[in-house]
């Protein structure tokens, strides 16, 4: 019997989270089953335990990888922090641009409903519901920090407040992208960084 290549396999695992994201999109993650994954990819059941554990670990690779990448680059500070307000603006672009693609609507429903879920059950699903927004939130804080330590943003600001505030406004504009997807969150954007900017140009001297 031939062996099957690394690629096809790939490929097949693919194909199964595509499937697994559509189905959870119409149905949510706890309403449905493998079964109907499988019919949606069009293989039997016992395929996607080849490849997936369990229906959590399948809705687990529904986030996208750009997603990944960013939250990964967030809690990276950057060598060089000479200007980190134009690092700041550059990576804040980049995330808010994925807002645009046409599979994120999906995964923003996955992540409401793992969000609802999470908060719901409590303990240690909270706390872990908790982690990666908290250092992404660091990740800001610390942008904010070397900036306003570079004189690009005023005394008076507070770096953790500020991150928390920017992230909830991430989170605003993912929601209505979901609800409202010609709603142009770049231009949002672009909007609350010309506000920094003036906070900026208006610090003391």
């Amino acid at each position: 019997m031939a062996k099957v290549s690394d690629a096809h396999l790939e490929a097949r695992k693919r194909s199964i989270v595509v499937a697994a994201c559509e189905v959870f999109s119409r149905k949510g993650v706890e309403s449905a089953t493998m079964a109907e994954i499988a019919a949606e990819a069009g293989l039997s059941p016992g395929a996607l335990y080849r490849y997936f554990e369990n229906k959590e670990q399948l809705a687990n690779s529904c986030m996208s990888e750009n997603a990944a990448d960013l939250e990964e680059q967030w809690q990276r500070i950057p060598a060089d922090s000479s200007d980190a307000l134009r690092e700041f603006h550059e990576l804040s672009r980049k995330t808010f641009g994925t807002l645009n693609d046409p599979e994120e609507r999906t995964h923003t429903l996955l992540m409401l409903e793992h969000t609802v879920m999470g908060v719901r059950q409590g303990g240690e699903e909270l706390e872990e519901l908790r982690a990666g927004p908290q250092k992404v939130v660091e990740g800001i804080r610390q942008r904010l920090q070397l900036a306003k330590e570079a004189g690009q943003l005023p005394r008076g600001l507070d770096p953790k407040l500020a991150a928390g505030a920017l992230y909830s406004f991430y989170l605003g504009a993912r929601m209505s992208k979901a609800i409202e997807p010609e709603i142009d969150t770049d231009g949002q954007f672009e909007q609350m960084f010309a506000l920094l900017n003036i906070l900026a140009s208006a610090r003391p001297s």
